[in-house]
């Protein structure tokens, strides 16, 4: 008995009543701990993701700005520049010239060949009236112009005033005049001494290596008939073979001279 009520006095001092509230308060109390520890953890962990988070932006901007900021080879990255500058100007201007010679050959073709929608397609060498001579084309004129106007009536062909360099072309030259029966056989061509006195040059800057001056009037000789710019345009007499010099201002027909279109 005395045991039991020793048992009994210690349930009672324990847990009054015979319940047990000390119990399950002391098995409540951990519980809340836990979840108020583990919120306080995760709004830790959460802090340490946000700041871990800047610290790594940050380091990245300040990797960019010492990147951006880092001392190169000016000499041979400016070197560089220019050698690329200097290749792809070089590849422009030859599209370019390519693009002038296809543009030049398109012009040509379009009045060498019938008209869209023909029956039949045919090309010549030569554009409509004109005649061919030894791969070269040549048109005569029926309107005169002075010699400057003449160069550029030429020249929004396609050709230029003609440039004679052969005997031959003297005599082909000659025929054609004879089969057009012109009564006017006089005809403008691309020589000229307007830049220096006695300097006579081709337009197409090609050199003077034959001359058909009329030397029996003693051509050229800069008349002072010519007025005050004298003699500095050369026309030629087609039928006699033989240049003169004449003032630049006078009127005559024109030779155009171009390059024949190889047909193949």
């Amino acid at each position: 008995m005395e045991n039991y009520t020793s048992l009994q006095d210690f349930s009672e001092s324990v847990s009054p009543g015979g319940k047990s509230p000390s119990l399950l308060e002391n098995q409540a109390s951990p519980g809340v701990g836990a979840k108020q520890a583990t919120g306080c953890m995760r709004s830790r962990a959460t802090a340490v993701l946000v700041i871990s988070l800047l610290l790594s932006i940050c380091a990245n901007i300040a990797l960019s700005v010492l990147l951006y900021n880092r001392p190169v080879n000016t000499g041979s990255s400016r070197a560089g520049i220019v050698g690329e500058t200097s290749a792809l100007t070089q590849k422009y201007n030859l599209l370019s010239q390519r693009y002038t010679t296809l543009c030049g050959d398109y012009h040509t073709l379009v009045q060498n060949c019938t008209e869209p929608g023909s029956a039949v397609k045919h090309c010549t060498p030569c554009p409509p009236s004109w005649v061919e001579f030894k791969d070269k084309c040549y048109y005569f004129s029926k309107d005169k112009l002075d010699w400057e106007s003449s160069k550029a009536s030429c020249e929004s062909l396609g050709s230029h005033l003609v440039v004679l360099r052969s005997h031959g072309q003297h005599e082909a030259l000659e025929q054609e005049v004879r089969r057009l029966r012109e009564l006017d056989y006089h005809f403008w061509i691309g020589l000229s001494d307007r830049e220096t006195e006695g300097d006579w040059k081709w337009v197409d800057n090609s050199p003077v290596n034959f001359t058909y001056w009329n030397v029996e009037n003693s051509q050229p000789d800069n008349h002072l008939s010519g007025g005050i710019h004298g003699e500095d345009c050369a026309v030629l007499n087609s039928i006699h073979k033989y240049w003169a010099d004449v003032p630049c201002d006078f009127l005559y027909k024109r030779i155009c001279e171009m390059n024949a279109v190889k047909m193949n």
